[in-house]
This record gives C-alpha cells, structure tokens and sequence, in this order.
C-alpha cells in the first residue's frame, strides 16, 4: 500500500460524510472545527499474510468538534460517532468498500476522546481508530 494514496482516499470519503468540516489529508499546521483529519499511521505492519500478499496498519482520525462545555459539541460528536447515519463515520467509512483504490479493507475499531486548545478555546476531539489492508508490494 502506498501510504500517501490510503490517507488521500480515507480523506476524500472524509468529505462526503459532513459538507460543514474541512478534511485534512494529513495533519495541517492550524486545524479550525469542524474538522477531520487524517493522521499518521499508528502502526504499519508488512507481510500480515504468506510472503508480501497484504500489509496492514492502523491510524487514527481526528474529529474536531466545537467548544468542551457546548451541548451543541455533544449533539455533533454523536452523529459522527454513531454506528449508522448519514453522517457517520463509521458507517461512511466502511460503506462500498470496493471502490477505495488504495487498499482493500477497512474498519472503524473504535473511538477514544481527548482536548485541544485551538485559539482561546478548548475544543472536544473524538480520535477514531481505523484499520487498513491493503495489497503488499505496493
């Protein structure tokens, strides 16, 4: 897998989930919410399968939702968390996936939560786990 084309792809299905956040292909200097973007892979592991059949790796999504204390902030991060929806990101991510190029499989395994002080402000960040396969030698 090439991973400039897994982080391109992941984006590009990124935007259309939600047309009211900016995508990140990568992560950017400066990050304003709504925003998703597209980290560096965690882990990526060669040869998951007989001699170079498929790779795998896991990196992780960032969700930049509003203000920590706005009930608007919850309101948002539970349709992008939710399991089905139109804005879900599990559901976006794992729906079709045949016809990502870069790679073969993907799962959203789970999500975990932090902060970041963009600006002035605290804003919620929901950091979502996605595993990839995809072809080896590539």
């Amino acid at each position: 897998m090439n991973l400039t084309d897994v982080m391109r792809d992941i984006a590009a299905r990124l935007a259309t989930i939600d047309d009211s956040w900016s995508v990140y292909p990568y992560p950017p200097g400066t990050v304003s919410a709504p925003a998703a973007v597209v980290s560096y892979p965690d882990t990526y592991t060669y040869d998951a399968t007989y001699g170079r059949g498929s790779d795998e790796l896991t990196l992780t999504v960032a969700l930049v939702a509003g203000r920590v204390h706005d009930e608007s902030t919850r309101d948002q991060l539970s349709t992008w968390l939710a399991g089905t929806g139109d804005t879900s990101v599990k559901a976006g991510l794992e729906a079709d996936e045949g016809t990502y190029t870069a790679f073969d499989s993907i799962r959203v395994a789970g999500v975990e939560f932090d902060s970041a002080t963009i600006g002035s402000n605290t804003h919620m960040v929901a950091l979502v786990e996605v595993r990839i396969a995809g072809q080896g030698g590539q």
